[in-house]
Parts: structure tokens; sequence; C-alpha cells
């Protein structure tokens, strides 16, 4: 860890600061280092070689709209070579042939001196302070992963120094490995593969990393799939549903995400309890999990109920490889919407979606490296401690997957059709009582035996009076036949 502090003296401060940062929607920046130490000498110097071309085709399918691309060589800083150098902001990734065209093996103190040696960690903490200036973003490595600082000629020790150093600085929040097949021959030397590091500085970047992977540009040029280092205690698997099994009215199937639960069912034939057969999948690639108990929670809103996975054990799984289980939780029912809800009418008879979560555990985790990934690996860097690399850290023993999980509720037209049917006769009940009220009635009345014509509206009152003008009652009209009222004595006052 020593070696860790001297090489990043402040990234975990600069961590911290850096993620109140917030990088332009759908903008991230990206460094590009291109090793060119004397280790490299087979990849300048071989014609076949499609070390640089195979940049160039790297950084179009990571770049995106508004992105801040830096392209730099590294090896170590000595005398007159300063590493990393800067090629130029390329700013967009058509510009990368001609920045890497003259680009060729570093020297020591000019080009009649030995070649450089290779110094990873001094290469990354420069992007980091300098380029980055302590800010969130990606660096891609393109090396034949041999690290020697000082010459030193033990490549070996000095790759685990640069594989711990991914491995516990915190500021490195996913770190990929792209081990690709490149044999070139050189005068000096000769090389089988070549390596390929995405690392993500800070949350934003780790984000904005996931996004190219998922976009799949980059998969159509990097075809094999990467690897991951870091992180190791989150996102390990993931639940394929097949059936729900206590009852056939709830379907079960996966997002276009291929990673979103979803269950339909009708309103009217919910059931409290689902138990979904499943299969868990291994996506710890490379890592095969020897062993791990699994646990489960289903998350709605604030509140958490219980899940259970059977079995609750998990043995000797290879990356991308199922295991069936089954999956049984409640239902809260209390979430769904009745049939003549505002929400559910609103639905106008479609569905009325509840978003929850399935949060899946691994404890006791123990991770290994498949001997078939070992031998390959060796094969492509004879001598380097490759299965070393992605030995998870002692204190990773817990990982947790959370699952997007989206219960769709189809409701029937019926509450809608009611709801529609009530509203109309309501609006033709107005109509029809606005037309009722305009309409005038002429009504005959005897005041004090005098014949009288009075004209009167629905819903109106009418104060009689006689020939002399002093009140005699009151005629009252509603729906019916008009009423007379407060007839004063000794004045007689009838409806004809």
């Amino acid at each position: 860890m020593s070696a860790l502090r001297r090489i990043f003296p402040t990234f975990v401060v600069a961590f911290f600061l850096a993620v109140t940062w917030v990088a332009p929607a759908s903008a991230v920046q990206q460094a590009f280092l291109v090793q060119n130490s004397g280790w490299m000498e087979p990849f300048y110097t071989d014609p076949n070689s499609q070390f640089k071309p195979l940049i160039a085709a790297v950084v179009g399918a990571a770049a995106g709209p508004g992105d801040k691309l830096s392209l730099l060589a590294f090896s170590q800083t000595s005398g007159t070579n300063v590493s990393p150098r800067a090629l130029g902001d390329i700013g967009t990734a058509g510009v990368v042939i001609p920045s890497l065209a003259a680009l060729g093996l570093a020297h020591k103190n000019g080009v009649t001196s030995a070649l450089a040696d290779t110094d990873f960690q001094e290469a990354i903490g420069s992007v980091i302070r300098t380029t980055f200036q302590t800010k969130p973003g990606i660096i891609w490595i393109f090396t034949n992963n041999k690290n020697s600082p000082g010459n030193d000629p033990a490549t070996a020790a000095r790759n685990l120094d640069f594989y711990r150093m991914l491995h516990l600085e915190p500021s490195i929040t996913r770190t990929l490995v792209f081990p690709l097949k490149m044999p070139v021959q050189g005068k000096q030397y000769a090389a089988r593969g070549l390596m390929v590091y995405a690392l993500a500085y800070g949350n934003e970047a780790d984000n904005e990393l996931k996004k190219i992977l998922a976009n799949g540009k980059l998969s159509s040029v990097l075809t094999r799939q990467p690897a991951r280092l870091k992180p190791v205690d989150q996102d390990g698997v993931r639940i394929v549903p097949q059936s729900v099994l206590n009852t056939p009215d709830v379907k079960a199937s996966i997002g276009s995400d291929q990673r979103t639960l979803v269950l339909d069912v009708d309103a009217s034939k919910l059931v409290p309890t689902v138990r979904l057969k499943a299969s868990l999948e291994n996506l710890f690639y490379p890592y095969l999990i020897s062993h791990a108990n699994v646990q489960g929670t289903l998350r709605v809103a604030q509140h958490t109920m219980p899940l259970s996975v059977a079995p609750a054990q998990v043995e000797s799984l290879a990356p991308g490889q199922r295991k069936s289980i089954e999956v049984k939780f409640n239902l809260p029912l209390e979430e769904v919407p009745s049939p003549w809800s505002h929400q559910s009418i609103a639905a106008m008879g479609k569905q009325v979606i509840i978003p929850m979560t399935v949060e899946v555990g691994l404890s006791d985790q123990q991770l290994v490296l498949p001997d078939s990934f070992k031998a390959e690996m060796a094969e492509l860097f004879p001598g380097d401690p490759i299965s070393d690399v992605f030995v998870p850290p002692a204190s990773v023993h817990v990982s947790m997957t959370r699952v997007p999980l989206l219960v769709r509720v189809q409701y029937p037209m019926l509450p809608v059709l009611v709801a529609i049917g009530t509203a109309l006769a309501l609006v033709a009940a107005l109509v029809g009582l606005s037309l009722f009220s305009a309409r005038s009635t002429r009504y005959a009345v005897n005041v004090d035996g005098v014949r009288r014509q009075i004209v009167l509206k629905p819903f109106r009152s009418l104060v009689i009076q006689d020939s002399e003008g002093r009140p005699v009652g009151t005629i009252r009209r509603g729906f019916g036949r008009p009423q007379l009222s407060n007839v004063l004595p000794g004045h007689t006052l009838t409806l004809v």
C-alpha cells in the first residue's frame, strides 16, 4: 500500500471532490493512453501490426457527442523523455489516425539512446491530475502488459503492483480488461497478445462506461467479452424468468434491457403470492462462482418484503451459465389500484405499471478463475501473472444485485365505459335542465275572483299583487305544476 500512497497521494480526496462535479448530459472526458516504451517494439515495427488501426477503431466506437477526447503516449519519464506525452486533444475520433501516424518508440535521451521504460502508475496518475483535473473520466490503456519502471526486469512483480492499485484504489470505480490476440514480430521482441484496459475514475465515469458498453458499438471492434476486474461486489447475477408455477394467469418475461423482470396479469386475476420458476445466471465473467449463499428482498417504494430463493446456495456456477431456481414472494396488493380507482380509469383500459426492485445478495461469495481462462491468458501473455490480476480482494465476500421488477396490471374496459356513460348522462341532464330552465310558461290565476295571466320560468317565484298593487300571495314553479303560498288573509288566490 505504501507504493499506492506515493503514486496516488491525493486520489481519495480528489475523488470525493470529483463526485460533486456534474458532467454535461451525454458527455464525458476520455483519455486514450498508448504505450510506446521499448517493450512495445514489435507493435510498432511489424509491417502487419494492427495496433494503431485498433486504437483508432476503439476511439471511434467509444466517443460520443460532446465528449472531450485526449490521446497520449506513455512510457516512463527519464532524461529528456516525458511521460505521458499528449498527442493532442483529438476532439473527434476522425483525427486519431493522423495523430497516431507519427508516433514511434520513446527513447530516454533522444533517438540514439536506449528505449524508454514503462511506468503504468505514473501515466494514470498524470492523466487524472493533469488531463482530467481530478474530475470524472474514462481512461483507456493499450499495452502489451509489461510494466518495467527503471528497466526493472521483474515485470511480473511490477505488474502485480499495478494490479493491486486497480483493485485497491477507491477512486477507480470500474476496471474492464479486453485481452486480445495480436501476434507481432519485431527486430528485438515478439508478442502474442495486446491488453486493452478501461478504467472509470469516479461514479459518473462508471455510469458512462456502462452506457458505452450497452450501445453495442464497442463490441463490433472489441468482439471479445470484457473481463471484469472491478467491481466484484455488485451485479454478479441476473434472474431469467421462465414461468409462474402457482397460476396460469400471471405471465413472466424479461424486459428489452435483458435485466428487468416483467409480470403481466389482469386486474381481476391477481394472486397474493407469486412462485416464479427462473434461472440464476452468473455475470461475473471471467469468474466461476465456486460457492455463495443466496438471499433475496423485494422492495416496493420505501417498504421491503421478504423474498425467498430456492435452492439458497450456488455451487460451481461458471460464467454465463445458469442454475434453475424458484423465487417466491407476495405481491403488495395494497399497492395495486382498484379497477374503479382514478388511476385505473385514467389508464383507459390499458396497463397500470407498478415498479418494484428485487435485491439478490450473495454472501460467503467465493470467486475463482477457471483453468481454461488461465491457460488462454498464459498463451497470450507468457510469464505474466494474469491469474493474480483477477484475484478479488480478500475483503470482498458479499455482492448485491438489484433487479428491476415491473408488475403490469391490465384493467378491463367496463369501469371506463361506465365512467364515460355516467359523464355523458350527466352532460345530457345538464343540457336538458338548461333548456328546461329557459322555457317560460303562461298560467291563469284568479286573484280575488279576477282572472289574470302569469308568465313563469322553472325554479322561479313571483309575488302576485291585487289591482291596487298590494301583495296577495306567492306563486312558485319547480319541475311540475306551480304552487301557491303565503296568501294573505282576506284575499283569495287560485290556480286555474
